[in-house]
């Protein structure tokens, strides 16, 4: 095994080859759904979003609570 197949964030596929024998090849691991920092639910909509403050890492409730207590004085 290569110095660069050897991490955990390559996934292994064993595949059948032409000359019948069983190979592996490795691929990209699938990202998880990306979820809010502070209530971890699922985001919607675009993930990486960077259109308004905190987009792609808070949801729009927590934004909005966030918004509400810094506007209080409150941290």
């Amino acid at each position: 095994m290569k110095p660069y197949q050897r991490t955990s964030s390559l996934k292994k596929v064993y595949r059948r080859l032409p000359s019948s024998k069983t190979g592996v090849i490795f691929r990209k691991k699938k990202q998880g759904v990306a979820k809010c920092a502070m209530c971890k639910k699922p985001l919607r909509g675009n993930v990486g979003s960077k259109q308004r403050m905190f987009g792609g890492y808070l949801c729009h409730k927590c934004l909005q609570n966030l918004i509400k207590l810094s506007m209080r004085g409150i941290s």
